[in-house]
């Protein structure tokens, strides 16, 4: 017998004589194991249930071809629907590097969008520790254009959708990945004599964490 079955046969049997041993020592049933969770036998939703806080980052694709990373922070409250449906309210502000440098007139013209925020509804599905969602609400964010020694900078107000998934490692502790659009129009930038179109519209790929009070 070769060492990596002698192996594999020592963990089988290790594996198999452990609950007997657990439950030698604790009684029958052994005690299982809580990693960090209170609230075994709640309802999925009621699990979710309360105010939370967070940080994310991620990055970030432009329609005009403005990409980059963001950061930053995000607040909300849920509350329960039934046994397993969680609804909320979310905020957000985050700061950006979404660049793109081009030519304008024969000099260099830098569009960026150095913040974004947003207030959204979110609903979700509580598999017990996991949660899938979809949110949608207003989204906002500058967009900026240097150029020619001028600066034309506009404050945009549009729309944003995504969906993500949220997942519970402790009763306090959450894990999430989310993927989102945020949709403005266009805005036309005069910088010294040139005009520049340009649009702040983007779709961010991020991870984040939350703690829940």
């Amino acid at each position: 017998m070769s060492r990596v079955t002698s192996a594999l046969a020592f963990a089988a049997v290790c594996v198999a004589i452990t609950p007997a041993a657990a439950a030698d020592m604790y009684g029958n049933p052994a005690p299982a194991a809580s990693y960090g969770y209170t609230g075994g036998g709640a309802e999925p939703a009621q699990q979710w249930v309360g105010p939370y806080a967070g940080a994310q980052v991620g990055y970030a694709w432009g329609k005009e071809g403005v990409h980059g990373p963001q950061g930053g922070l995000f607040a909300g409250v849920n509350a329960k629907v039934g046994s397993n449906i969680v609804v909320g309210g979310e905020g957000e502000l985050n700061m950006s590097g979404q660049e793109r440098y081009t030519v304008l007139n024969g000099g260099l013209a830098k569009q960026s969008s150095d913040w974004n925020g947003a207030l959204r509804a979110r609903a979700g599905v509580a598999f017990d520790k996991v949660m899938p969602y979809a949110s949608v609400g207003v989204a906002f964010a500058d967009d900026t254009v240097k150029a020619n020694g001028a600066t034309d900078t506009t404050t945009k107000v549009g729309y944003q959708v995504g969906v993500g998934v949220e997942g519970r490692v402790t009763d306090q502790i959450s894990l999430r990945g989310e993927l989102l659009h945020s949709g403005f129009g266009d805005t036309t930038h005069v910088v010294g004599p040139s005009t520049q179109r340009n649009n702040a519209s983007s779709t961010v790929l991020r991870t984040g964490a939350a703690y829940k009070f």
